[in-house]
């Protein structure tokens, strides 16, 4: 695309508008179906194979994913640890622990939210980055997902929800290449915050809250990449996650980095804290774990595949810039509900 073309684009308030939302929840299984088959189903998507789906691919199949794979190369089974998955306007996960009562792992329905429209977004506008309408109504919604879902905590209605799958126009290919990805993150930081409660187990301690923050994703990656290496050898229909997502953790610490700027950008603010390290440092920790000899898989298409997400990732921070000194931001900014949270 032209540089004369990226300049141009613009925000037009109305568009902007339709990603609004509201409620507590938005989920619905059958109408989403509904809307999956009205969008997808020229590109041979059948409602069975969506309920399949539905069925392999959830929040319990991936917990218990990790619970045994978790016992299998660590000794921890974890079996009395739940997983909770309401609305508490986060896009982060966590682990509750606290001797004599029940553990809990959350995961809150707005990162389910963000981070699938996050992959569905950013790989749809890295695919056709040279598509002028494609490339605004990508910038505008992955917008959207920072501004209004993760800093502000709302998740998404029917109308936006609509409005991205307009977006995908029945990409298949994209679909399938974001909820590999999804999926991937999920079993990370399901793992990562069992890690947590695993360390406490055998009663681990650390002088510095960050660096078990470091240890949780050395353990949690360390899952990811034996259950890619793992499924490699298996049919590919009867496969969880996908070689080609093995930088998919890479790209939720860039979702959050991505968070961050949007955050100061926006609202001059800067996140600071002495329990979790910054999303830069986790993204050169994951990276030196992925380069260890002793995970062996094919990582062309991966590095294929990450190489489009940060074409998109880059420009999405030039434009934000670009547009907030430009003054073309000014109606999207909520400073009072930003204050709020």
């Amino acid at each position: 695309m032209s540089e004369d073309i990226r300049a141009k684009f613009f925000l037009p308030p109305d568009d902007y508008e339709i990603l609004r939302f509201g409620g507590e929840s938005v989920k619905d299984e059958e109408k989403g179906i509904e809307r999956m088959m009205r969008y997808y189903q020229e590109s041979g998507l059948t409602e069975e194979q969506l309920r399949e789906n539905s069925q392999k691919y959830n929040l319990n199949q991936m917990f218990q994913i990790v619970k045994d794979y978790l016992e299998k190369e660590y000794g921890y089974h974890g079996k009395g640890i739940e997983l909770s998955n309401r609305y508490q306007h986060s896009v982060n996960s966590y682990i509750f622990l606290d001797e004599g009562r029940e553990q809990f792992v959350h995961i809150d329905e707005l990162f389910e939210s963000s981070v699938m429209s996050f992959f569905l977004v950013i790989l749809k506008w890295s695919k056709e980055f040279d598509d002028p309408e494609i490339y605004g109504n990508c910038f505008l919604y992955l917008l959207f997902i920072m501004n209004d879902v993760s800093i502000l905590g709302d998740i998404p209605n029917e109308k936006s929800n609509e409005a991205l799958l307009q977006i995908m126009q029945g990409d298949a290919q994209i679909m399938n290449l974001a909820s590999s990805c999804y999926w991937t993150v999920v079993i990370f930081s399901l793992a990562h915050e069992v890690a947590h409660s695993y360390f406490a187990s055998i009663g681990r301690k650390f002088s510095d809250r960050r660096k078990e923050e470091f240890e949780a994703d050395a353990v949690a990656y360390d899952i990811v990449l034996k259950i890619i290496i793992d499924q490699s050898r298996l049919e590919e229909q009867k496969r969880i996650i996908e070689d080609y997502t093995y930088l998919a953790p890479v790209m939720y610490m860039q979702f959050f980095d991505l968070f961050y700027y949007t955050d100061r950008v926006l609202y001059n603010k800067r996140i600071t804290t002495d329990t979790h390290p910054l999303p830069k440092d986790r993204i050169s920790h994951l990276f030196a774990i992925a380069n260890d000899d002793k995970y062996d898989f094919d990582t062309v298409d991966g590095n294929h595949l990450y190489s489009g997400f940060l074409d998109a990732y880059d420009e999405y921070r030039t434009q934000l810039i670009l547009k907030k000194e430009r003054g073309k931001l000014a109606k999207i900014i909520r400073t009072e509900e930003r204050e709020r949270r």
